[in-house]
């Protein structure tokens, strides 16, 4: 009776190693999602505040605006995203955040256009990890453009 009791036992601690990493994958697939839909509202909102702020400046990767005329150049901006992104929905997000940043910087400095906008990754290893984290920089140059009055012909 002892032998029967004792394979029981064996079978039971057999599977407690499969059942662990079972909960372990419902675990990460969960937190998984729900960092997704946390990221997924943030990208909404961040989306939302760059039209509004798009009304007010120019962002062209341009030299100049096309079809208007520089009035005044105010200085290089630059900008680092706040978000260390490790998977793609952190990275668009990131993305999101230091342009954003970028045109508020440019409109703070009184520019309504920023001109020459390129974007930089910076990427290195987290201490201890297999991760690769990367964080989104964009730099340009801020600068006033002519607003265009718009004519009695286009008016109508």
């Amino acid at each position: 009776m002892t032998i029967a009791a004792a394979s029981q036992t064996s079978a039971i601690f057999s599977t407690l190693p499969l059942l662990a990493l079972l909960l372990f994958v419902i675990a990460v697939f969960r937190w998984n999602r729900r960092s997704k839909a946390v990221t997924k509202r943030q990208l909404d909102q961040l989306e939302q505040q760059l039209k509004r702020i798009r009304n007010e400046i120019l962002l062209v990767t341009t030299n100049a605006v096309p079809g208007e005329r520089t009035v005044r150049t105010i200085g290089y901006v630059e900008t680092l995203s706040e978000t260390e992104a490790a998977s793609d929905w952190e990275y668009r997000l990131a993305e999101k955040q230091a342009l954003l940043d970028l045109a508020r910087q440019g409109l703070a400095m009184g520019a309504n256009a920023i001109v020459g906008l390129r974007k930089s990754n910076a990427h290195y290893d987290q201490a201890g990890s297999q991760w690769r984290v990367s964080r989104v920089t964009y730099q340009g140059t801020a600068v006033v453009v002519n607003q265009k009055v718009p004519s009695a012909e286009a008016a109508a």
